[in-house]
C-alpha cells in the first residue's frame, strides 16, 4: 500500500458538538496528544469502543474540518457496518480507498448518498446540516418538535428536519445566539460530541428550551371567537387528555405552526394546541380579505417529496411560497390556515377535510410541475366543477392572470382538473401549478428566494382581486 494512501486512511476519524471555531485545545489527559478543553469523556469513550481512532502521529486536529468519508467512517464503526474496502458505484471511490466499504454499505442502507449518481465526493467537508442528516438517518431519529426554530433555518433549508430531529432529541441545540450554522463546516470535535450524543444517552443536551423571541416573531395572531362555553387548550393535538386551561372568546393567541386543525402555541411555558376551528384573524380594517378565511395547502411534505430534479424539491419550493403567501394574506387581514406550516407528509384527505370543518372562503393548494420532457414549461391554475363551480374558476383565472404578468412563465392557462384536493374541498378552491422543475431553466428560478416571493405576490394579488 502506498505512504500516502495509508496516512489518508487513518487519517478518517474524528469530531462532536457545536462549539465555536477555533476552539481552545488544551494539555488535558486522554487519548490524544492534543485533547481539547471539554468533551474528553465523549472522546474517550468513542476511542475506547473502537470509534475514534485518530491520526499516526496521536492527535486529534479536533479543530480541522471532517470529510464525507471520515464522517461515514465513524458512522460505520459506531452501526458496525462491514468496513471491508471493496468496490463502490462512485467513480470517485475506488476499492482502494480506505473508507470504500464503510460508504458501499451506507449508500446502499440510504444513510448517505454520492454528490451526483456517480460520484461520492469523500474529501468534501461535511456541513453542519448534512451532518445533521447523516445522523438522523444512521440513528433513524425522526421525532421533531414544531417550537424549535433557528434564525437561519427556514422551512427549505437543506436538513431542516433533520436539524429539528437531532435538537429534539438532545444532540444539539444550536448557537447561544439562536443560530445552527447550516452551512458552516462541522469540526472534527463537533462531529465526535454529536455522535457520541446519538449514541450514549448519558451525553445527551438538557431538553432544548425554545426561543421565545422567534416564536413570538414568527407567529399568526388570532382571536378566540364562536366559543361562548371557552376554547380548552389541550397538551397534545387531540382529545385523548384533559385541557390544562379554557380561553375565552376574545382572547389573542399568538401561534406559530400548525399541526392538521390545531394551532401549536406557548402557554405558560409550555407547548399548547387549540383548534383552528374557533380561531379568527384579529380585524384590519375595511380591506377585501378582512376576516376571509383562507387556507393556504403547500403540497407534499414529508416522506413525499413531490417532483425532484435539477437538484429540487416540490415539497421545499412550495413550502416556502406558501408562508410566503400567508404572510401576505395575515398582513391583509385574512385568517390562514395552513395545511402544513413544516416539512410533513399530511394525506390528501385530510387538507380538504382541514378546509372544510373550518368552513373556509378559499382553498389555495400550490404545486411545481413535471414532465418526461425536460422542455415542458410554464405556469398553470386548476378548478373543479365540483363545489363552488363559478368562484373556483373565477379564483383561478385571477390567479392565473397574476402569475403570467409578475413570474414572465409560459401562459398553459387555466383548466378543469380532477385532483382530490380541489375536487372534495366545497368552497372555491384551486391548485396553483407553479413552474416546472424538470425544465432545468425553471427549477433554477423555483429555487431563488426573489421567484418564490414573486410566486406568493401573484396569488395573493390574484386572491385580492377576487374578493373585490
Amino acid at each position: 500500500m502506498r505512504k500516502s494512501t495509508l496516512v489518508t486512511m487513518i487519517l478518517a476519524l474524528l469530531f462532536v458538538s457545536f462549539l465555536p471555531n477555533g476552539q481552545n485545545v488544551a494539555e488535558a489527559s486522554g487519548p490524544f496528544s492534543d485533547m481539547p478543553a471539554y468533551g474528553g469523556s465523549e472522546i474517550q469513550r468513542l476511542n475506547n469502543d473502537g470509534i475514534l481512532i485518530g491520526n499516526p502521529d496521536g492527535t486529534l486536529r479536533p479543530n480541522d474540518r471532517v470529510t464525507r468519508a471520515e464522517a461515514v467512517t465513524l458512522i460505520g464503526r459506531a452501526l458496525e457496518l462491514n468496513g471491508t474496502q471493496r468496490a463502490t458505484k462512485f467513480s470517485d471511490v475506488p476499492s482502494r480507498h480506505y473508507a470504500s466499504g464503510y460508504i458501499a454499505e451506507a449508500s446502499e442502507r440510504g444513510i448517505v448518498a454520492g454528490t451526483t449518481t456517480t460520484t461520492f465526493s469523500p474529501s468534501n467537508h461535511v456541513t453542519r446540516s448534512q451532518m445533521a442528516v447523516f445522523l438522523s438517518r444512521a440513528f433513524n431519529i425522526t421525532q421533531t418538535r414544531p417550537d424549535v426554530m433557528y434564525r437561519d433555518v427556514q422551512a427549505n433549508t437543506f436538513g431542516a428536519q433533520a436539524i429539528n430531529a437531532i435538537t429534539t432529541a438532545r444532540i444539539s441545540a444550536g448557537y447561544p445566539n439562536g443560530t445552527f450554522g447550516p452551512s458552516n463546516g462541522t469540526t472534527r470535535l463537533e462531529f465526535a460530541l454529536f455522535l457520541a450524543r446519538a449514541l450514549y444517552p448519558e451525553f445527551k443536551l438538557a431538553a432544548y428550551q425554545p426561543n421565545q423571541g422567534l416564536l413570538d416573531a414568527n407567529a399568526t395572531r388570532a382571536v378566540v371567537y364562536n366559543a361562548p362555553e371557552g376554547l380548552n387548550v389541550r397538551s397534545t393535538p387531540d382529545t385523548s387528555r384533559a385541557p390544562i386551561a379554557r380561553l375565552q372568546n376574545g382572547d389573542v393567541v399568538q401561534y406559530y405552526a400548525t399541526t392538521g386543525n390545531w394551532a401549536v402555541f406557548t402557554f405558560e411555558g409550555q407547548t399548547a394546541y387549540v383548534s383552528l376551528s374557533y380561531l379568527r384573524g384579529p380585524s384590519s380594517g375595511s380591506t377585501s380579505l378582512a376576516g376571509k378565511v383562507i387556507v393556504v395547502d403547500p403540497g407534499h411534505g414529508g416522506k413525499d417529496p413531490g417532483a425532484v430534479a435539477n437538484g429540487v424539491r416540490e415539497k421545499d419550493v412550495v413550502l416556502s411560497v406558501g408562508l410566503k403567501l400567508k404572510r401576505k394574506l395575515e398582513a391583509a387581514g385574512a385568517t390562514v390556515v395552513m395545511t402544513r406550516s413544516t416539512d410533513v407528509f399530511i394525506e390528501l384527505s385530510q387538507r380538504a377535510a382541514i378546509a372544510n370543518n373550518r368552513n373556509a372562503d378559499a382553498f389555495i393548494s400550490i404545486h411545481a410541475n413535471a414532465a418526461g420532457a425536460s422542455s415542458a414549461s410554464g405556469s398553470e391554475t386548476f378548478w373543479n366543477s365540483t363545489h363552488a363551480s363559478s368562484d373556483s374558476k373565477k379564483l383561478a383565472e385571477e390567479i392565473q392572470r397574476e402569475m403570467i404578468k409578475a413570474l414572465d412563465t409560459r401562459d398553459r392557462g387555466v383548466k378543469q382538473g380532477n385532483f382530490s384536493v380541489i375536487r372534495n374541498s366545497r368552497m372555491p378552491s384551486v391548485l396553483v401549478e407553479l413552474g416546472f422543475i424538470t425544465n432545468a431553466t425553471e427549477a433554477k428560478k423555483l429555487a431563488s428566494n426573489s421567484f418564490q416571493e414573486d410566486a406568493a405576490d401573484a396569488i395573493f394579488k390574484g386572491v385580492s382581486n377576487f374578493y373585490k
